[in-house]
């Protein structure tokens, strides 16, 4: 059976479990989030390359992550973890990080200005070139060439990724690891299947580094199907889930097991959603089909029309902002003839305040509280 427990093993436990909005931040900041986090999310999309160069290190118990025309390096642990960042100025095939840098510095600030900028710098005792900035959670080394600050590496402490558990939690979905019973082929670098329980769950595919790694499928006894590609023991990178219970069908990218940058699902009642994901979330921009007769397009946050957007109703669309699915802040209402339309301040779906009324080219200034015409004698 696929156990549902946090761990810290690379190989022998199971875990189970846009346009984004927040503000920029240095990546020391992110160390510790899972790497489906929407804080790191939002960081890889600022990325005009966003194809890293990957590489697994296993005993180092380390995934990393090259972005060499970004200019920054990501090292995650067994968990999936941000726990160390590399900055460049330049060189090591690295170009420029032109982003946010920690502590308010910049590429060539010599020491003197590295020291007023960031407080109390000690020496590496193994190397004068490098200043080190203790801090609670973690570490910065700042690396001088020339006298000029040119690399920066961010390591978190096992403190700050207890403190991250929930966050982890919140990324993590189900992993596929080798604690089952193999009935075929090379279940460790190749090809091969391994079924856990009584047919609980069966895995057929590729495998690396002693984990479901490559292109297969994946079925359970709930009649859960997932076929596409896996990355160290996860739904990772583009497949198909099909979900009998719950009856849906989402076609996308997955990280970490959870629906997240892009894809498609469709309901068994004919409602579908296609867009942003973080998390499992729709979340960023997309679109949202309500059968055939009403579709909303626009901001989505916590699966919820959240932010600038459309709805196409059968009676006409309404345009502007929305909160929790209604029309919240100023909206335009217009029929589908374009006759009619109404414009002014919604209070959760509701007309309230002042509103510019139109019925067949008579215009008139009306105010409503709560969807009810105010009449001021």
């Amino acid at each position: 059976m696929i156990k549902k427990i946090i761990s810290r093993s690379w190989l022998w436990i199971a875990v189970s479990l846009v346009t984004l909005t927040l503000n920029a931040q240095s990546p020391d900041f992110l160390l510790g989030l899972p790497y489906n986090s929407p804080e790191l999310t939002k960081l890889i999309l600022q990325f005009e390359d966003k194809t890293p160069t990957e590489s697994f290190l296993p005993f180092q118990q380390t995934y990393k992550q090259d972005y060499f025309k970004e200019g920054i390096s990501m090292e995650y642990n067994s968990d999936i973890s941000l726990f160390r960042v590399k900055l460049y100025d330049s060189g090591y095939s690295f170009q420029k990080y032109s982003l946010l840098l920690p502590k308010g510095v910049t590429w060539g600030m010599n020491l003197d200005q590295v020291q007023k900028k960031t407080g109390l710098l000690e020496f590496d005792p193994t190397n004068d070139f490098i200043g080190l900035l203790p801090m609670n959670n973690y570490q910065i080394q700042f690396y001088f060439e020339s006298g000029r600050l040119n690399h920066i590496v961010c390591t978190a402490t096992l403190p700050l990724l207890q403190q991250k558990l929930d966050d982890l939690i919140a990324g993590t979905g189900l992993r596929l690891l080798p604690n089952g019973k193999p009935t075929d082929g090379n279940v460790i670098d190749g090809v091969g299947t391994m079924r856990w329980g009584k047919a609980a769950a069966i895995y057929k595919g590729e495998w690396s580094y002693g984990l479901p790694h490559g292109k297969g499928q994946y079925i359970d006894s709930m009649g859960n199907q997932y076929e596409g590609e896996f990355k160290l023991g996860f739904f990772w990178g583009e497949g198909i889930y099909k979900s009998k219970i719950e009856k849906y069908t989402y076609s996308g990218t997955h990280v970490m097991s959870k629906r997240h940058f892009q894809g498609k699902i469709v309901y068994g009642n004919k409602n579908a959603y296609e867009g942003q994901w973080i998390q499992d979330n729709m979340e960023g921009q997309g679109k949202y089909y309500q059968g055939e007769s009403y579709l909303y397009i626009g901001d989505m946050k916590n699966n919820a029309f959240n932010g600038k957007g459309m709805l196409t109703t059968p009676e006409g669309t309404v345009t502007g902002s929305f909160k929790n699915g209604k029309p919240h802040g100023f909206c335009k209402q217009i029929s589908n003839d374009e006759q009619q339309w109404a414009e002014g301040n919604y209070t959760n779906g509701k007309k309230n305040g002042k509103f510019k009324i139109s019925s067949n080219g008579l215009e008139r200034n009306v105010t409503y509280e709560d969807d009810i015409e105010i009449i001021i004698k």
